[in-house]
């Protein structure tokens, strides 16, 4: 599950658009490894079932990474949660399907608390779930210090080492493209997707 940050802040109708497209984008991309599609269950959340928790946190970074390349003012918080559905699952719409790994995920994602992760991750080991978590919040501390106008040439760093090529399409030198690379911490960001894949692998 998922919602938007801050959500009462924004403009409605823009933020309804903009969502469906991440979420429609996703359901794209994964198809092949979700049981329920990612539906937008109200204005600014949604929810579905995967296959996996590989799945799941795949969809997370396409979903972070489409925020880049849209040049998206707004931020998702994300509940995974691992647990029973008693209802039979529904593959066309996450709706109408009821069990305690949903009830669970569902309060997690509504809680108030301050000091509330925007990932949160909650499996079947304790350890595990914190352990994901915790290194989220590293990977967020290094997304947070990200500013908008910079989207478009952080998402061409994350998919192209190359400095030389990035310069051209942000019409920088080399030069300019490997301090960006520093300041931006675009080696650790990456760093740490390459780690939670192989971490996960292990569970």
């Amino acid at each position: 599950m998922g919602d938007v940050t801050g959500s009462s802040t924004k403009d409605a109708e823009a933020l309804k658009a903009d969502l469906k497209t991440l979420v429609d984008k996703a359901n794209s991309l994964f198809k092949n490894s979700i049981f329920s599609p990612l539906t937008i269950t109200l204005g600014d959340e949604f929810q579905g079932v995967t296959d996996s928790l590989s799945t799941a946190i795949n969809i997370i970074f396409s979903m972070e990474e489409l925020r880049l390349q849209q040049s998206l003012d707004f931020n998702l918080h994300y509940v995974y949660q691992y647990g029973e559905i008693d209802t039979e699952i529904n593959p066309d719409i996450a709706h109408e399907m009821l069990g305690a790994g949903l009830t669970e995920a569902r309060k997690m994602l509504t809680s108030k608390k301050r000091d509330r992760k925007r990932f949160q991750f909650y499996l079947d080991e304790p350890i595990h779930s914190e352990q994901l978590t915790r290194i989220f919040e590293v990977l967020d501390s290094i997304i947070e210090s990200w500013k908008k106008e910079d989207f478009p040439l952080i998402l061409d760093m994350i998919n192209n080492e190359n400095n030389q090529e990035v310069g051209e399409l942000h019409q920088k030198t080399r030069t300019q493209i490997w301090k960006r690379r520093k300041t931006l911490m675009i080696k650790e960001y990456s760093l740490l997707k390459s780690f939670i894949f192989d971490y996960i692998k292990t569970l």
